[in-house]
């Protein structure tokens, strides 16, 4: 998936939604695809298609740096809003606050650098970006986006529009970095002025855009002090992006509850169509095929009950006429002298036939033979291998059933 780079203005000076926005749209592998300046509306495609990484203004973003106890990270996560509560000027809980990743050096280090933003800008700029369908928001301090090398102040010097004035982002250290927005109307000179009193004594990298660095570069040349400390340099997407692939955390960490929960119903719309409308012909073939066999049961139901009122019509319809009529033949066949499959009688002779092809020698001594519930219950006395009577009863149409050691049920096999 793509990943589309958005430099967000200073609050004061974004307008957002409406605002124009720098932007940087960059393959998978890190290409630069398509850059420069456009609204939300107008990015709306890449916003669905891409993950986002915003580059939250620096100053909208303040990093202070704090001696940390000895205790667990988890921990010091839970610990962050009373160990910042004496620098800051307004509640933490109306701030995201975000304990930096270490670096290489910063081990030995008892000191720990906190990103402290507004939490409901935060929440105002992802709410917007999830309602054009974006999946991923990630959110970074833009001055750790900006190159830095020791012994350096680099310097980025933007113009978001022309009434809202210039933003100064400066980057001083590893994770160490300032912002600030100036008023409009400021000669070329001031600005120069501003960034040296803002920059910590040393060289200084200003990055300036394409348009403005031929005239910045007269001027810086024009005075000697400034030509000695400053150095022009053109600001680029690609040199940000890869500062920015080094910051290991991300301001919207806080909020990842709302994507979590956030469902790109979009990208699943027609799967879910599909879904739906196959579930809908399913339901439809299950209720036809019920009602079909519904109504074929109800057909053979009536046509036994017709046939049980030819067979006895002196006999009121019962709920089950089969099992009625099973019953009424088995009660014509006693009554004409002819015994039942389950009658005492029958399968005492069943049983006694299939026992007899047994070895004596294997047999046991029948104590006691009973007549329960149409089968025969055979006390015995001794044990025995009783599949080759199993076999030989089933020739004979029956079934054995251990009750316990000594107590066998002989009936008819279901």
């Amino acid at each position: 998936m793509n990943k589309l780079y958005l430099r967000i203005p200073a609050k004061p000076a974004a307008a957002w939604p409406n605002g124009p926005l720098a932007y940087a749209l960059c393959s998978k592998d890190g290409v630069i695809l398509r850059e420069g300046r456009g609204t939300l509306t107008e990015l709306s495609k890449d916003i669905f298609k891409s993950k986002i990484a915003l580059l939250i203004a620096a100053s909208d973003v303040t990093l202070l740096e704090i001696t940390i106890p000895a205790i667990p990270e988890a921990k010091l996560k839970l610990a962050l809003p009373n160990l910042v509560e004496d620098q800051l000027m307004s509640d933490s809980a109306d701030s995201v606050l975000l304990l930096i990743a270490k670096h290489a050096g910063s081990e030995v280090s008892n000191n720990r650098v906190v990103a402290v933003v507004q939490r409901s800008w935060l929440q105002q700029l992802s709410a917007s970006l999830y309602a054009l369908g974006a999946s991923y928001v990630k959110a970074l301090p833009a001055q750790l986006c900006m190159p830095y090398t020791s012994g350096y102040c680099s310097v980025l010097m933007e113009e978001f529009t022309q009434d809202s004035g210039v933003h100064y982002s400066l980057r001083f250290g590893v994770d160490s970095g300032i912002g600030v927005l100036s008023e409009p109307g400021q000669s070329i000179e001031k600005r120069l002025s501003t960034i040296s009193l803002l920059s910590p004594p040393g060289p200084i990298l200003l990055q300036l855009s394409n348009e403005l660095m031929s005239e910045y570069k007269v001027a810086i040349e024009a005075d000697p002090t400034w030509a000695n400390r400053i150095t022009a340099q053109e600001s680029d997407w690609q040199t940000t992006i890869a500062e920015a692939s080094k910051v290991g955390s991300n301001l919207m960490a806080s909020l990842n509850s709302a994507q979590a929960s956030h469902i790109q119903w979009r990208i699943w719309r027609w799967s879910l169509v599909f879904a739906a409308l196959t579930l809908c012909v399913n339901i439809a073939g299950l209720n036809i095929e019920y009602w079909s066999v519904k109504r074929e049961a109800q057909a053979l139901k009536m046509g036994i009950s017709q046939t049980y009122k030819v067979s006895f019509p002196k006999d009121a319809v019962v709920p089950y006429p089969l099992e009625q009529m099973k019953k009424n033949l088995e009660l014509a066949q006693r009554n004409s002298g002819e015994a039942a499959s389950y009658d005492f009688t029958v399968l005492l002779s069943e049983f006694g036939s299939a026992w007899n092809t047994i070895n004596p020698a294997q047999l046991p001594k029948i104590v006691t033979i009973d007549y329960k519930d149409y089968a025969l219950v055979v006390q015995v006395k001794g044990d025995m291998q009783q599949e080759e009577l199993k076999k030989a009863l089933a020739v004979k149409g029956l079934s054995l059933k251990k009750n316990n050691a000594e107590v066998w049920q002989i009936k008819e096999a279901a």
